[in-house]
């Protein structure tokens, strides 16, 4: 069985590391909406979204290593404010609204651009992608004028999508594109997808690192 790259991707049995990383930051006392939200984040990374930096640290952030942030939630409303940056455009910054409303958890997504639509919708009618996170992507891209077609303006997502499919030379010649793909294709759950699905017979390996998925199909 593959490992789950993606949040699509995780069973009841196996969380994508993402998500596993992030829930470990809450306790017995948050509440379903906490946990709602958590996994908005790591929905809006695999996005492209990334939380806003605040030391000015512009280096790539990764989605293994998100954490809920401080100071996410007013303890007086409830409400939850957290600021974003397109990975690709990290000048414009855009703000999620999230606000409880018994059961129902109502998020506000937009970007910090005059005049542009403040994307919103009901948890319990989920389209993430249609209606919040691609719309706002779309905004963004169109005022940074980065909207012809391009690899890298795509969604780190669709391109973990990509890379899954390709085969172990073509993998090796488009890390050297960039070091954003690079990164992506030393992904440790992308490895070991690739060795269950070229060598299926294969024994688990205990070690889940990168170099050593790699290390054991280039020896093959």
């Amino acid at each position: 069985m593959l490992e789950p790259i993606l949040v699509e991707d995780c069973t009841y049995m196996k969380l994508v590391p993402s998500l596993e990383r992030i829930l470990n930051d809450l306790n017995e006392n948050s509440t379903h909406h906490d946990y709602m939200v958590a996994l908005v984040i790591v929905l809006l990374a695999e996005a492209g979204f990334y939380l806003s930096s605040t030391n000015n640290d512009h280096s790539r952030p990764k989605l293994r290593f998100l954490h809920v942030p401080k100071d996410w939630k007013s303890l007086d409303t409830g409400v939850y404010e957290m600021y974003f940056q397109l990975e690709t455009v990290p000048d414009i910054k855009c703000k999620l609204v999230a606000v409880p409303l018994g059961d129902t958890l109502i998020l506000n997504f937009f970007p910090l651009i005059d005049g542009k639509t403040t994307y919103n919708i009901n948890v319990q009618t989920l389209k993430f992608k249609e209606e919040l996170s691609t719309p706002v992507r779309s905004d963004v891209l169109q005022k940074a004028g980065v909207m012809g077609p391009s690899l890298q303006a795509l969604p780190t997502e669709l391109k973990l999508r990509i890379l899954r499919l390709l085969d172990v030379y073509s993998l090796t010649r488009m890390a050297q594109c960039c070091s954003e793909f690079r990164e992506l294709c030393s992904d440790a759950q992308l490895w070991r997808n690739i060795m269950h699905r070229d060598f299926p017979d294969s024994c688990t390996i205990g070690n889940n690192t990168d170099c050593c998925h790699r290390f054991i199909y280039n020896n093959r």
